[in-house]
């Protein structure tokens, strides 16, 4: 998400918003918000600055965001909804509702949710019952681009985008859930400032 070198403050802010629209993992952050949580859209145009990740569980290094909970036990399955784009479907996109105990470790950051979505796309394409859908399956899982993961019971997400020439996950939303609404701030890159964007509901 970079900018012009010598831009002003605002011409930033104007390159970001535009920026972060067109990302693939802020738009399967807006589909994941309307299919589990509908009435609450962030805006890209409404950001604000914001340079810090918050208070503890939350926390931010350099793969992006994540928060930290005492291990736990998943006591219901999650929601999921798989989207497919590209040429031929080759990029695989992931939405996950659930709370953070299913992703199997008590960070749950780009790295963890990373393994674990690729998990979960797996198990959810693949029919025991039908060993044609190993193959399919499989390429789903390598081909993941972009993970969000809402645990509503917490009140907590990451959107996480796979670099597509490394493959080094970036957990660049955060996604703060409360009574009044969604907040979502975007991880800081070449130097910018965090952004935040309130839902519009």
């Amino acid at each position: 998400m970079g900018h012009s070198p010598g831009s002003g403050p605002h011409e930033a802010q104007e390159a970001f918003r535009t920026e972060l629209a067109g990302r693939a993992v802020w738009k399967l952050l807006v589909k994941s918000l309307d299919l589990y949580l509908p009435g609450h859209k962030p805006v890209p145009g409404d950001v604000r600055f914001s340079s810090r990740p918050g208070p503890a569980p939350v926390f931010a290094d350099a793969s992006g965001f994540g928060f930290q909970f005492p291990r736990g036990v998943a006591r219901r399955e999650v929601d999921r909804e798989i989207f497919v784009r590209g040429d031929r479907g080759r990029l695989t996109g992931i939405a996950i509702r659930g709370p953070y105990a299913a992703v199997g470790s008590r960070v749950v950051d780009a790295a963890s949710l990373t393994a674990y979505a690729r998990r979960l796309t797996y198990q959810t394409l693949f029919d025991p019952h039908d060993a044609d859908t190993a193959g399919s399956a499989v390429r789903a899982a390598k081909s993941l681009s972009d993970v969000v993961f809402l645990d509503d019971e917490k009140g907590l997400g990451l959107g996480v985008e796979l670099d597509r020439e490394t493959g080094r996950p970036h957990a660049r939303l955060l996604v703060r859930m409360t009574g009044d609404g969604v907040v979502v701030q975007a991880y800081p890159e070449a130097g910018r400032t965090a952004q935040a964007v309130r839902s519009q509901n």
